[in-house]
């Protein structure tokens, strides 16, 4: 008898292999595909480590007012200040990792790691940036009841009075406490730092006259300048800033000195790229307005759009320029 062959036909074999791939492809047309311009069906929120009232509270709601309209849903944004931003950040670090919860991240958010022997997460491995914001110089101001018109004179205020003036910050581990403490360094002062929970209450102190002087971003401290609450003497920057013509950077007095601080916003590592890379899209968008770009002017703000990875970048060599400022400074790690 003729052995029978159990070898399938090449007919048989091509005719399978092609219903094989009819199938896969049908198969791909069920799946749902989620592209960048097709995220976003239920409200956003995006998480403010800082009180309300602040430059950095106003900028994200300026932003988050305009991205609900451009996505077609809600964009609510919560203060959640305290603990040199960690307890907002955390929030953010520890939401779902869906590209629904946004953080607004500050320099603050690259210095604890050298500030904080207890840091709650890592800046660069468990969040994903989204988009900047912009960037602003931080200003120098003093209650009007001080007497020194400039930075010259309020150095030489300092010096004869070694731990007699008071200077408002939102801690040791963060931008204004960082700033503050870098300038009486580096001017040989002596100075009482006395710490709030926001930018607003630390304002309205110094506007009290409870503290002398303080530092603190440009937004945050431009209306009080305008209306006359309070006068400025420096800014941290290395030109003048155009809102504030008048008022010389610091560094003309001590050579070195300059500090720019920046807003911008991050979300949990391992959100969906196509969700990041939307957000980045309408943020940047939003940035390009011309009447958000007037607004930001308004409050002393330089608009920089920016992709994620140029972001990333921004936050590595940040957190390596605070390191060593912070190391030259010999701050210990509260």
């Amino acid at each position: 008898m003729k052995p029978i062959d159990t070898r399938t036909p090449t007919s048989m074999k091509t005719t399978t292999r092609a219903r094989s791939i009819a199938f896969a492809a049908f198969l791909l047309l069920l799946t749902p595909y989620v592209s960048a311009d097709e995220f976003f069906s239920h409200p956003l929120r995006i998480i403010v480590p800082y009180s309300p009232g602040g430059g950095a509270d106003l900028l994200s709601r300026l932003v988050a007012e305009r991205l609900g309209k451009r996505l077609g849903q809600p964009v609510v944004v919560e203060n959640q200040g305290g603990a040199s931003n960690t307890i907002g950040m955390r929030a953010v670090a520890t939401s779902p990792k869906d590209g629904y919860t946004l953080g607004l991240a500050t320099p603050v958010f690259v210095m604890t790691p050298s500030l904080l022997k207890d840091q709650p997460y890592d800046p660069l491995k468990d969040f994903a940036p989204v988009a900047m914001i912009g960037f602003t110089p931080m200003v120098l101001c003093v209650n009007p009841s001080v007497p020194a018109k400039d930075v010259k004179e309020f150095i030489a205020l300092a010096r004869s009075k070694p731990g007699a003036l008071n200077f408002a910050s939102l801690g040791p581990a963060t931008t204004q406490g960082l700033s503050a403490t870098m300038f009486n360094m580096m001017a040989g002062i002596e100075a009482v730092q006395v710490s709030y929970k926001g930018s607003a209450p630390g304002t309205l102190d110094l506007i009290a006259g409870n503290v002398q002087f303080m530092f603190n971003a440009l937004p945050s401290m431009l209306p009080q300048i305008q209306g006359g609450k309070l006068r400025a003497l420096g800014v941290s920057s290395r030109d003048r800033a155009a809102q504030l013509p008048e008022v010389p950077p610091i560094r003309e007095v001590l050579p070195g000195y300059e500090v720019t601080t920046w807003y911008s916003f991050v979300t949990p590592a391992g959100s969906p790229p196509a969700a990041v890379e939307r957000l980045n899209k309408e943020i940047n968008a939003i940035l390009n307005e011309p009447e958000v770009r007037k607004k930001l002017a308004t409050q002393g703000v330089e608009p920089d759009p920016l992709a994620p990875e140029a972001l990333g970048k921004l936050y590595d060599a940040e957190r390596a320029k605070w390191g060593k400022v912070i190391r030259d400074a010999k701050i210990k790690p509260n």
